[in-house]
């Protein structure tokens, strides 16, 4: 591993080793907040690094300051959860724990340095399901006409780039540019996209809830 990327590793567990004491719904909200000061001065001076690595052409380096930038977005983002459930923002929450979940597993995808994630992505999942209620989620299937590669801008599948696979500090993803037809919409219990979600049911009684909180919502809200 690069010796600039090697040292900042060991920056990056020592101050994220110390911020994780803070990811509990009992710790101080002033604490909290500054831990989230923190591991943002933390990110930027990943991105910084990053960016060197790219000016350099170190492929490997530029892809594990990826990885251990996202490792620090998972870990701001599990903070902001924290603060946001305790703020009584069950939407945000939620998608401050997506954004943990897709990050650590953007992390793992990027470099070898995020390998012993397991534990963690495991962590955020046991969040989901004793945090929240079940939900339920939206999944298109649909024709795709036009696509193209994120690293290289080509028709998706006319160069080498692999979907998820990590090149020169960026995951490769297919750019949907334009959608021929939608065949169906499902609804389904886990999806790819966990923030098509479900927001409003109603109950036995007919009326109109957020499925977070179950509050009484207005009707002309229940198909928002």
């Amino acid at each position: 591993m690069n010796e600039r990327v090697k040292q900042f590793y060991i920056e990056f567990s020592e101050i994220t080793n110390d911020l994780q004491k803070f990811c509990f719904i009992t710790r101080s909200q002033e604490f909290q907040l500054e831990a989230c000061n923190t591991a943002q001065e933390l990110q930027e001076k990943a991105g910084k690094l990053k960016q060197q690595m790219i000016s350099e052409d170190d492929e490997d380096a530029a892809n594990a300051m990826l990885s251990i930038e996202e490792m620090i977005t998972a870990l701001l983002s599990e903070l902001r959860m924290w603060i946001a459930l305790k703020g009584e923002d069950a939407d945000a929450a939620w998608s401050q724990l997506v954004s943990a979940q897709y990050a650590a597993r953007t992390a793992m995808q990027a470099h070898m340095v995020a390998s012993h994630l397991d534990g963690y992505t495991n962590h955020l999942h046991d969040l989901e399901r004793v945090l929240f209620p079940p939900l339920a989620f939206f999944s298109p299937s649909y024709i795709i006409e036009h696509s193209t590669c994120s690293i290289c801008g080509q028709e998706y599948g006319e160069c080498d780039h692999i979907v998820g696979k990590a090149y020169m500090g960026q995951i490769c993803t297919r750019v949907i540019e334009k959608v021929k037809e939608i065949t169906e919409v499902s609804l389904v219990d886990e999806a790819a996209n966990k923030r098509a979600r479900i927001t409003k049911i109603t109950d036995d009684n007919g009326i109109w809830r957020d499925i977070m909180t179950w509050q009484v919502v207005p009707n002309d809200a229940a198909n928002a």
